[in-house]
This record gives C-alpha cells, sequence and structure tokens, in this order.
C-alpha cells in the first residue's frame, strides 16, 4: 500500500509538471482565462496526454509487476509455512516415539524418547554410547529445522507490510520454537555433549540454531 501510495504521488506530480509549462506559455502569451474553444482543448488534451501516457503505462506495468511480486511472495510463504508444519509434527512424532530398548534397563523400556532425554539429562540413567548416536540425528535435525525456521522469519522481514508487523511476526515464530523445543535441545545437548553436536551441524545450521531456539537476535 505504501508503494501505492508513493507511485500515485509520482504520476499526480508529474501530471502536475506536465501542465504547468503549458498553461505558464498560456499566461505570457496573455491568455488570462479559460478558454471556450474546444480546440484549445483538444490541444491542451493531445499534449498532456502525449507526455503522461509513456509515465502512465509504466506506472501501470510497475503495480502488474508488483502484483506479480506479492503473490509470488505470499505463496513462497504459504510454501514454508507448510513444510515448518510438516516438520514440527515430525519431531513431535520423533520425540513421543517409546523406546523399545533395553539398553538402559527395563525401567526405560517404551517410555517415550522425551522421557528417556530428560533421564539421561538428569543423570537418571547412563548414557552409553549408542544412546549418544541415537539421539545426535534427532539434534541435527532439529538443527535442520531452526535453519528453516530462519528462513522463514528472513521472509516475514521482506513482506511488503508495516515494518512493527513484521518483527512482531518473527518474534512470535521464534516465541513457539523456543517454547517448545528450547528446553528438549538442551537436555539432548547435554547429552551427547557440545562439541559433538557442533560438530555433527554445519556452521550455517548451529547459527540457526542459537538463534532461533536459543533466544538469539540479529534476524
Amino acid at each position: 500500500m505504501k508503494e501505492l501510495r508513493l507511485s500515485l504521488i509520482y504520476f499526480t506530480t508529474a501530471l502536475v509538471l506536465a501542465g504547468t509549462p503549458y498553461f505558464l506559455t498560456m499566461l505570457l502569451g496573455g491568455n488570462t482565462h479559460i478558454s471556450a474553444n474546444n480546440q484549445d482543448w483538444g490541444g491542451f488534451g493531445s499534449y498532456i496526454g502525449g507526455i503522461i501516457s509513456p509515465a502512465a503505462s509504466i506506472l501501470a506495468g510497475y503495480l502488474v509487476y508488483k502484483s506479480f511480486a506479492l503473490n509470488a511472495h505470499q505463496q513462497e510463504l504459504q510454501l514454508a509455512r507448510e513444510s515448518l508444519a510438516r516438520l514440527d509434527m515430525m519431531l513431535d512424532k520423533k520425540l513421543e516415539t517409546p523406546f523399545n530398548s533395553s539398553i538402559l534397563g527395563e525401567t526405560y523400556h517404551g517410555q517415550s524418547l522425551r522421557s528417556i532425554i530428560i533421564a539421561l539429562s538428569n543423570n537418571e540413567a547412563t548414557a552409553d554410547k549408542t544412546t549418544k548416536e541415537a539421539i545426535l540425528p534427532l539434534l541435527h535435525n532439529i538443527a535442520i529445522t531452526a535453519d528453516s525456521v530462519r528462513y522463514y522469519i528472513g521472509l516475514l522481514n521482506i513482506h511488503p507490510s508495516s515494518k512493527g508487523n513484521n518483527e512482531w511476526l518473527g518474534e512470535l515464530e521464534k516465541a513457539y520454537w523456543i517454547e517448545k523445543y528450547s528446553a528438549i535441545c538442551s537436555r539432548m545437548i547435554r547429552v551427547v555433549g557440545q562439541s559433538s553436536f557442533e560438530a555433527k551441524v554445519s556452521d550455517q545450521q548451529l547459527y540457526s540454531f542459537k538463534l532461533v531456539l536459543q533466544g538469539g537476535h540479529g534476524l
């Protein structure tokens, strides 16, 4: 809307600038009254049309382009949002998957993976190499998801609306992922070790992880 208003202002300004020399020429020629001659108005219309028509065509083309760009941006946002919803559902399902192994003893057999991670991080059970290797890929997937969230927030930040709304939507998105996954991710890192986690993920994924899930700034 802001760009549309600016375009209309520019167009109106161009119209005024185009008409001003014509009226100045009339005034300097001694014509201080409005003509009743149709030919005079026809000449004025031809003059204005010849100058404004190209500008109007450019403006129309620009508005069409902006409309296509906005629609494409909306579709990209929708696809990113749908992808994040699928990733969220997948992670949720994985964390609630029953731990069907007796490696930690019968006490933890059949419990959800989330419960196992909590027990391991609280030192209620001992994490061996096999257990850590099972948790690390899930932590990696969450880092990949965090990178996708960062991309989505970036799309929100360039959305053609007010800056305040963009920041608010971005912070709201971050708050959701922090609330849902930050605590369990901290526990997983405690189990597998910070160095193992950083060695598993790329620099960009680690950057996104810290920004999205650890309350960082700079998106």
